[in-house]
């Protein structure tokens, strides 16, 4: 399914007419003329038409439609979550450049990614890379985000295959969502390299937005440890310690 929205991940509201409407249980699969919704490989859009959440998205031959749980006619107003999409394309971004680092300089082949709120893990074939590798790719990603190279979107003249480039790197087929340079990815940390069975290994990284969800979700774990083992913040390290010394000598 063609849609030129998805080309500019900051349109994040529309006004369109409702098509098709079909009951289901109680809830309503519904089609509109356009859609600023997007149901991708690794993630779909969340957000409300007229206030109602859309509770699901799917595809048939070539029409998405949004399940909601009213019936829906005339003039309608969509809205999705800007904070979510942000992060997706952010992150779809950053995997489309991680890819090329890891093809052309180690010669490891991509195999899939997910994308959460907090992190993303990519898992590619070959065996792991060590830690001298693992600041290189980071100084790296890190580098050309600094750079600011161009992402571009374009369309195939003899079959209309939609190609995402970013600068001078090799340009490929995608539909996903994308930042439209990568400055939009503020920052890149590596946080983990782990190897899996059959000679693949995963990266995980966090970048731009992900990384306030993260420090949100680090200061909460901060404040139930404190509170769990009553002492002070600055001490948790200390009363952590404290506690498996006594169950250590337990055992």
């Amino acid at each position: 399914m063609k849609n030129y929205y998805y080309d500019d991940f900051r349109i994040c509201e529309l006004r369109t007419v409702v098509k098709e409407v079909i009951e289901e249980r109680g809830f309503y699969w519904t089609a509109f003329e356009n859609t600023i919704f997007f149901l991708g490989d690794h993630y779909h859009d969340f957000g409300y038409i007229n206030q109602c959440e859309v509770l699901n998205l799917k595809e048939i031959n070539g029409v998405l439609y949004h399940l909601i749980n009213e019936k829906l006619d005339g003039e309608v107003h969509m809205a999705i979550d800007r904070g979510r999409r942000y992060i997706h394309a952010q992150n779809e971004t950053l995997s489309l450049l991680m890819n090329d680092v890891m093809e052309s300089v180690y010669h490891y082949k991509p195999i899939e990614h997910f994308v959460s709120d907090y992190f993303m893990v990519s898992r590619y074939k070959g065996k792991t890379l060590n830690y001298q590798q693992r600041n290189e790719l980071q100084i790296s990603l890190n580098g050309m985000i600094r750079d600011d190279y161009n992402v571009s979107i374009s369309y195939d003249k003899i079959d209309n295959q939609r190609l995402v480039k970013i600068g001078l790197l090799k340009q490929v087929q995608s539909n996903e969502l994308y930042v439209p340079s990568l400055k939009f990815i503020q920052m890149v940390n590596v946080l983990e390299i782990m190897p899996k069975e059959n000679d693949e290994f995963i990266i995980i990284t966090t970048c731009g937005d992900q990384m306030l969800f993260t420090l949100d979700r680090y200061h909460e774990i901060i404040k139930e440890a404190s509170e769990s083992l009553q002492c002070e913040p600055l001490f948790i390290n200390t009363s952590i310690n404290h506690v498996l010394n006594k169950i250590k000598k337990m055992w």
